[in-house]
C-alpha cells in the first residue's frame, strides 16, 4: 500500500509539472505568433505607404 501511494504521488506531481510546462509553452507561442502578426502589419502598413507616395509621384 505504501509503494502504491509513493507511486500515485509521483505521478500526479509529473502530471502538475507537465501541465505548468505546456502552460507556459503555450503562452510563449502565443506572443510569438502575435509578434508576427504585428510585424506583418507593420509590413503591410509600410507597402501601403510606398505605393501611395509612388501613386502621387506619378500624378
Amino acid at each position: 500500500m505504501n509503494l502504491f501511494f509513493f507511486i500515485s504521488v509521483i505521478v500526479g506531481m509529473t502530471y502538475i509539472f507537465l501541465c505548468f510546462v505546456f502552460h507556459f509553452d503555450f503562452k510563449k507561442k502565443k506572443l510569438e505568433l502575435e509578434e508576427k502578426k504585428l510585424e506583418l502589419e507593420h509590413r503591410k502598413f509600410e507597402v501601403n505607404e510606398e505605393t501611395q507616395e509612388q501613386g502621387e509621384e506619378k500624378l
